[in-house]
């Protein structure tokens, strides 16, 4: 179950993560605080499935 919410998880931030890089675009001040809220969700995306998935 863990593994399960794990990966719904980590997807849910990765499509969080393509919003941000999207909207830090439209917005007209705070531009790289938001595409780098983007960044960091994206990088934890792959982080959490490596790190729940690599332990047996």
């Amino acid at each position: 179950m863990g593994r399960i919410f794990a990966a719904v998880f980590s997807i849910l931030l990765l499509l969080v993560s393509m919003y941000l890089f999207g909207f830090a675009f439209q917005v007209s001040s705070g531009q790289a605080f938001i595409f780098m809220a983007g960044v960091l969700l994206m990088s934890l995306s792959f982080f959490l499935p490596i790190h729940v998935f690599g332990k047996r």
